[in-house]
């Protein structure tokens, strides 16, 4: 039930070669070893449903000072410039702030 709420609030982002996003926003606590916080970063998840390849997902994280924090183990198979273009979109995307 929690995960349909979330998907309801869900926001969309088109790329500039027409691709659509939905995406959410929620904190992530990053902790080291120990198991101690050592930063909140802002986790952006991404889906894409209905092209050839199946549902695409991925997930990205952001600073509060607005740095993409990069955590390749999260999207091992995902392609880069995928990933660089949603960064870029959310960056100059005016409604999203951090």
């Amino acid at each position: 039930m929690r995960d349909a709420l979330k998907n309801l609030y869900s926001k969309q982002i088109t790329l500039e070669d027409n691709s659509q996003f939905y995406y959410t926003i929620k904190p992530y606590e990053l902790t080291n070893v120990l198991g101690n916080i050592i930063a909140v970063l802002q986790e952006y998840n991404f889906t894409k449903e209905g092209d050839n390849n199946g549902q695409f997902s991925c997930k990205l994280y952001k600073t509060k000072e607005g740095n993409w924090y990069n955590m390749e183990e999260v999207n091992p198979t995902a392609n880069n410039s995928i990933l660089r273009a949603l960064k870029l979109a959310i960056d100059n995307d005016g409604m999203v702030k951090v």
